[in-house]
């Protein structure tokens, strides 16, 4: 699951600079002032793999919640144009993805107006093998 965080992260920051997992150590209040985005990781789901010549490969599920988090006074249209103009185009690049979007909410503990949606991948998992000589 932590590689298809990265992965999803490394792809996000093609086009966007400011993104950050959930785990991280920066504080809120020492990321960008003005927008970043946080990606938690959800669920992560493997199934029985295929029997047969495929041994090994497993279909998978996972999901990742994508925050984008600017100051509280910013406008809520501010955020859905990112997620229109960034965060869409980003998961549509070499992702076949579903995306389900909240409205822009104020979380006012950490004093900033928050989207989020919810990013669900599904793909084949096939653990690297050892070579043999």
């Amino acid at each position: 699951m932590n590689e298809l965080l990265m992965l999803l992260i490394t792809t996000l920051k093609s086009y966007y600079s400011e993104i950050y997992p959930s785990f991280d150590a920066v504080p809120v209040n020492a990321k960008s002032r003005t927008l970043f985005v946080v990606v938690s990781p959800e669920n992560f789901q493997i199934q029985q793999s295929f029997p047969g010549e495929t041994s090994g490969i497993s279909p998978f599920s996972a999901s990742f919640r994508i925050s984008a988090l600017c100051p509280a006074s910013a406008s809520a249209d501010r955020l859905t144009a990112f997620f229109d103009s960034v965060i869409i185009p980003a998961l549509c690049d070499g992702f076949l993805t579903e995306l389900q979007c909240e409205a822009p909410r104020t979380d006012s503990k950490l004093q900033k107006l928050v989207c989020s949606g919810v990013f669900r991948m599904k793909g084949l998992y096939l653990p690297e093998q050892e070579e043999t000589a």
